[in-house]
């Protein structure tokens, strides 16, 4: 166990996490997990103390009541609230793809990607390719 504390301690400086991604904070935290993940940090307590080193303060006190808490799962509780506070719900998002994404710039096929991109597992391809 001792031993396992020093090799995470180790490896917490090679750990880049990229700044908090508010529109898409479930991208976000896949990146910071895989960042973990090579890392071999799996301690809830580290994992915990270097996401909330990496947040800025708006976002810290979104989760200030678990930071103050005396769980063992710190972490995951502020993973939990962080998504359900930023992540958009499947209404949003069909929302989002009847009203709010234009063709600009991108090619076609671009389009259909990020369509892709922001749909639910929910919504057919063949939806999107009609819209």
């Amino acid at each position: 166990m001792l031993g396992e504390t020093l090799e995470e301690s180790k490896n917490l400086a090679s750990i880049k996490i990229p700044p908090f991604w508010i529109d898409r904070p479930e991208i976000w935290f896949y990146q910071v997990e895989a960042q973990f993940q090579i890392s071999r940090i799996s301690l809830e307590k580290i994992k915990f103390k270097y996401l909330v080193s990496q947040l800025e303060p708006k976002y810290v006190e979104n989760i200030w009541d678990i930071v103050n808490s005396k769980s063992d799962t710190k972490y995951t509780d502020s993973k939990n609230r962080l998504l359900s506070l930023y992540k958009e719900s499947r209404n949003l998002r069909i929302k989002g793809l009847l009203t709010g994404i234009e063709l600009g710039d991108m090619k076609p096929s671009q389009l259909l990607q990020k369509l892709k991109t922001v749909a639910t597992s929910d919504i057919s391809e063949n939806l999107i390719k009609i819209l």
